[in-house]
Parts: C-alpha cells; sequence; structure tokens
C-alpha cells in the first residue's frame, strides 16, 4: 500500500511540474508577444514621426526655396548698387539721371554753337559780295528818296528780286515817302509788307528794327515766289497786293498795280 501511494504522489508531482513548465512556456509566449506587439507599436509610430519630421522638413526647404527664388527675382527687377542702401540707391539714380541729361543739353548746345559760329562765318561772306553794278543802278533810280539807304541790301539781291523790291516799293511807298509808323517812328516797310508780328505800325503793316532786316525778310518772300513758285512777271505778282484769289473789292486798282510795277521792273530788268 505505502508503494502505491508513493507512486500515485510521485505521478502527481510528475504531472503538477509539467503543468507549471507548460503554464510557464505559455506565459513566456504570451508576454513575448505583448513585447513584440509594443515594439512593433512602438516601431511604427516612430516610422510615422519620422515621416512626418522628414515631410516638415521638406515643406520647409521647399518654401525657403521658393522664398529665396523670390527674393532673387525681387533683386534682379530692382536695380542695386551692391550693399548700398535703397534710399541712397535711389539718390545715385537720381544723380545720374541729372547728368545724363545735362550731359545731352551740353551736347545739343555745342551743336548749335557750332552752327552759329559756321552761320558768322558765312555771313561776312555774303556782305563782302555786292554787286556794284546793280547797286549803282538802283541809286541812280531811287537818289533823294527814303529807300536810298537801303541799296546796298537789295543790290546783293537776286537780280529779279531786286527788281521787284525796288518797283513795288515805287507803288507801294513812293519808295518810303508814304510809309508805315509806329510811334512816330520809320517801320522800314516800303512795300506793303503785312506780317503779324510784335510790331505792327499804322496800317496794319509789319515794324522792321532796321533796315537790313527789312530788306531780308522781305527779299526772301519774295525770292520765294519767285524761284519757287515760279512767279516772275509783274502781272503773276499782283498776288501780292490781292492775295491769291485776286476777286472782289481785293481786285481793285490791280490793273493799275501791274501797270506801274511792270514799268520800274523793266527798267531793271532790261
Amino acid at each position: 500500500m505505502k508503494k502505491n501511494t508513493k507512486k500515485q504522489l510521485n505521478k502527481k508531482k510528475v504531472t503538477s511540474s509539467k503543468k507549471t513548465k507548460n503554464a510557464l512556456l505559455s506565459a513566456k509566449k504570451k508576454v513575448s508577444k505583448k513585447i513584440i506587439k509594443k515594439t512593433t507599436s512602438k516601431t511604427k509610430a516612430s516610422l510615422k514621426k519620422n515621416k512626418k519630421a522628414v515631410l516638415r522638413q521638406k515643406s520647409k526647404k521647399s518654401n525657403i526655396k521658393r522664398t529665396s527664388n523670390k527674393s532673387q527675382c525681387q533683386n534682379n527687377s530692382v536695380l542695386t548698387f551692391g550693399d548700398v542702401q535703397t534710399g541712397r540707391g535711389k539718390t545715385l539714380l537720381l544723380i545720374i539721371a541729372i547728368i545724363f541729361t545735362l550731359s545731352i543739353v551740353a551736347v545739343q548746345n555745342m551743336i548749335r554753337t557750332e552752327d552759329v559760329k559756321f552761320e558768322q562765318q558765312a555771313v561776312p561772306a555774303i556782305q563782302e559780295k555786292r554787286n556794284v553794278v546793280l547797286e549803282r543802278e538802283i541809286n541812280d533810280m531811287v537818289a533823294g528818296y527814303p529807300i536810298e539807304r537801303m541799296t546796298k541790301f537789295i543790290a546783293k539781291q537776286d537780280p529779279k528780286v531786286a527788281a521787284f523790291m525796288v518797283a513795288i516799293a515805287k507803288k507801294e511807298s513812293a519808295w518810303g515817302d508814304k510809309k508805315p509808323v509806329l510811334n512816330g517812328e520809320d517801320c522800314f516797310n516800303y512795300w506793303g509788307f503785312r506780317l503779324k508780328s510784335d510790331r505792327m505800325g499804322s496800317g496794319g503793316h509789319t515794324c522792321f528794327d532796321s533796315a537790313e532786316e527789312a530788306v531780308s525778310i522781305v527779299g526772301a518772300r519774295l525770292n520765294h515766289l519767285v524761284n519757287e513758285e515760279k512767279i516772275d512777271t509783274p502781272k503773276e505778282m499782283v498776288i501780292w497786293k490781292c492775295g491769291y484769289s485776286c476777286d472782289g473789292p481785293a481786285s481793285a486798282g490791280s490793273e493799275k498795280w501791274i501797270q506801274d510795277v511792270d514799268y520800274y521792273y523793266k527798267q531793271m530788268i532790261n
């Protein structure tokens, strides 16, 4: 009986030890599974965090690049002077613009002075050129009349222009005896010339500052008519009296005007 009881006790111990071992093993397995789950979840979470951090860093870098590109574009669009401040840069630009405009003005003034020098050099040559024969002929014709002091200037004109100046002056002012005046002074206008100016004399006629200026301006107008418009007869030159349309009241006395001008014109030309 004792032996049987011992055997049964031993069997019970073995079975209990086996059970405890199996329980321990299953517990270990459960613990290890839990640990693995926790570690995997932690690793997954850390990986997600790392991904988010990487994405944030990438977005920050892209934003930095965009802002740097924008700043570069803005800097490229604005003219800068290195490290010079914006306020000073504006003043420098203003100074450069002023210098540029002053240089342009200086160049233009130099060109004008060169033109004036050329004209001043050319004028004496014209003044020295005198048609002595024509000057003597005009002097003989107008001796004693106010126009006599203009003969040296009239004689320098084209022969046809000079002839018209003498003939028209005879008809319009009797060679200066019936002249327009301004404040009692001679206007040097012996041709009935009307051109609106600051100084207008009696009868709405232009006043000149000198005899030379009068001959120069009136001679230029007659020269244009004779040589440009080819008006070279007193009949055609009647436009001097009544304009290009010589009709109506303006045409009164036109035939007499042509006749008188033609008389003195032919004396000068023939």
